[in-house]
């Protein structure tokens, strides 16, 4: 229930994140959500239980969410570089961040509950001081570009369109490595400590190959072009691992190519749509971006489990292979529209 209530919080947050960037600049909405997200930490310290936890949660998540959609608007703002690699250090260090934040997490939780928001507030100040002081450029629009009126009514176009329907399908599907996949596992008889193990595969993997592939792409362009689908195709890789299969080895590997898949998908996707949309409304955007993540995260795990209680784990699986096999279709489009046609 947490995990919903900071996934739909996020969601609105991405939104209102962005339409504030594009109104009040990178600089004030970050200080802005950064300060709710604050509030919030400083409420779950002082009282956790219920029903203050629900409400501070909610917050919390809003904050984050507007927080982190001005950190990926801000990069349409920087001249002479390229995005693709911006995009993919972002990743490299959210994933890093999740690798310390959960390794910090095991040993604190175990003393006392209260000190995770207490580590949690430590980290959300830090990036409110770096942001009051060194954000210089509070990403204002340019006099030739000048702003307009943000509408989803009129801004959703085709390529845009074909972009959410594309990371709705991929993230539903990988929700279900973080949900229903975990109690797969336990059914199976593979501890916990195992389970988790596979994400620290996950974060070690990023942190390893991302640089690398940092220096492929920027050497290869026509590499560019071709590895959002080759994520896609290492997605089905991953869950094909998993199809009958009862060995811990086979969601090691899966984790491997999983990790592989998102590292050339998630990025390159925000660089996309950072380099084939309007400056004066990146906040936008990039929110959009941002919200076709977190509402399939939310609403992916309930979906899984349903099918897995109408069918079973393997057909689970088949059907989400299917799901990315369709999704190809819908990148084509998203790039056919956003790129090809321009």
């Amino acid at each position: 229930m947490a995990n919903l209530i900071i996934k739909f919080a996020n969601f609105i947050g991405n939104y209102i994140g962005g339409k504030m960037f594009d109104r009040l600049g990178g600089h004030k909405t970050a200080l802005i959500n950064a300060s709710i997200a604050l509030l919030a930490l400083i409420g779950l310290i002082i009282n956790h239980d219920w029903p203050a936890f629900p409400i501070f949660l909610s917050m919390l998540g809003f904050g984050i969410g507007g927080t982190y959609t001005v950190i990926n608007s801000s990069v349409a703002f920087i001249e002479g570089i390229d995005r693709y690699k911006v995009f993919n250090n972002i990743y490299m260090g959210s994933k890093t961040g999740s690798l310390i934040g959960t390794t910090i997490c095991s040993v604190i939780v175990g003393i006392q509950i209260s000190l995770v928001f207490v580590a949690d507030f430590i980290c959300v100040l830090s990036f409110l001081v770096m942001a009051y002081f060194l954000y210089n450029n509070p990403a204002k629009i340019s006099k030739k570009e000048p702003a307009k009126k943000i509408s989803f009514k009129w801004k959703l176009t085709p390529g845009i369109g074909w972009i959410i329907l594309f990371l709705g399908m991929t993230w539903i599907v990988n929700s279900q490595w973080g949900s229903n996949i975990s109690t797969h596992l336990t059914d199976i008889g593979v501890p916990v400590g195992k389970y988790s193990f596979l994400w620290t595969i996950n974060s070690l993997i990023v942190m390893a190959f991302l640089p690398v592939l940092n220096h492929f792409a920027g050497k290869r362009d026509w590499f560019k072009k071709i590895q959002v689908a080759l994520g896609v195709a290492l997605f089905i890789v991953a869950l094909g691992s998993l199809v009958g299969s009862t060995q811990y080895l086979s969601y090691a590997a899966g984790m491997v190519f999983l990790t592989l898949g998102e590292m050339l998908v998630y990025p390159t996707v925000a660089a996309l749509v950072s380099e084939t949309t309007p400056k004066s409304e990146s906040g936008l955007y990039q929110s959009i971006v941002s919200m076709s993540e977190n509402f399939p995260k939310a609403i992916g795990p309930f979906l899984g489990g349903v099918l897995i209680e109408k069918s079973s784990y393997n057909t689970m699986f088949l059907l989400a292979m299917i799901m990315l096999v369709l999704s190809l279709f819908v990148l084509w489009r998203a790039y056919k529209k956003l790129v090809w046609d321009r």
